[in-house]
């Protein structure tokens, strides 16, 4: 094979996306790198700014669980545009602003969490000085903590543990692990209420506003009549969050029952009353 035809041949190897690597010497030559396949992707205009706008509000979060800062990303795709388009992204990237809080404290296993939910294995942590096993399903980001939504297979509950109250994080490969259908098919019932207690509240359009801004996987809006309900239920356990949950409704919501969380609304308003009565 001459030259000419092997450097043809390699070219046309790369125009395909096959990245290649050399040996020196008598022996050398080049060779595929089989687990690495470098495909071509093309994006017009619209597609290049919506990824740069992407890469642009994920760089407000000081932390995720990936290892590359996405301000690195984002430099590395930016040089491979011509100046021209560099210039249109630079241009948008003003135009256009997201907001999002900020990490509120250090989340230090972020990284293992997300290894570990990847291989659907359970975790050995310690919550709040707290030792439990736990199977994680998904991370979270909201209002500033990043959180990891788990199934606690004691209690038989689903719960979300703030990641910066974890002190330990270890991977457990154990068969008591469900597997993906089984732990999605958990969820679903628990966020319909297997087990809860179901709540009621009247919504102002403000009130339903709030709600589609800020929501939980077991709560869900309903409309009658031309007026706005929000229903979803509650334990034992999250009983205190969701009377939080609603006081940021201010005067927008109105529990309609059950009695025991109007009690518990009441009681925390008289308590933030009573911060005022000296």
């Amino acid at each position: 094979v001459s030259k000419r035809t092997a450097l043809r041949d390699i070219e046309s190897l790369e125009q395909l996306g096959l990245a290649l690597y050399s040996t020196p010497g008598p022996a050398g030559g080049y060779h595929l790198i089989q687990e690495g396949l470098l495909t071509k992707v093309y994006f017009n205009p619209d597609e290049i700014h919506a990824i740069f706008f992407a890469l642009k509000a994920m760089s407000m979060m000081s932390e995720t669980p990936f290892n590359e800062p996405f301000k690195q990303i984002r430099a590395k795709l930016l040089m491979n545009l011509a100046p021209n388009r560099q210039a249109g992204v630079r241009r948008l990237e003003d135009a256009v602003a997201y907001y999002t809080v900020p990490a509120v404290k250090h989340n230090t296993y972020l990284r293992n969490l997300l290894t570990i939910i990847s291989y659907n294995h359970l975790a050995s942590v310690t919550f709040n000085g707290q030792a439990l096993t736990i199977q994680p399903y998904q991370l979270l980001y909201r209002d500033g903590y990043w959180l990891v939504a788990s199934w606690d297979p004691t209690s038989q509950t689903c719960w979300n543990y703030r990641c910066d109250c974890l002190t330990s994080c270890q991977e457990l490969a154990s068969p008591l692990a469900l597997t993906k259908q089984e732990l999605q098919a958990k969820i679903k019932l628990f966020n319909h209420g297997e087990g809860g207690v179901k709540f009621k509240a009247l919504l102002t359009e403000h009130g339903r506003d709030h709600f589609l801004r800020s929501n939980y996987p077991s709560m869900r809006l309903e409309e009658n009549a031309g007026r706005y309900y929000l229903t979803g239920y509650y334990n034992e356990r999250t009983f205190d969050y969701v009377v939080d949950y609603l006081l940021t409704f201010s005067n927008h919501a109105k529990l309609i029952e059950p009695q025991p969380l109007i009690d518990g609304y009441l009681k925390k308003l008289r308590t933030l009353l009573n911060q005022y009565a000296d």
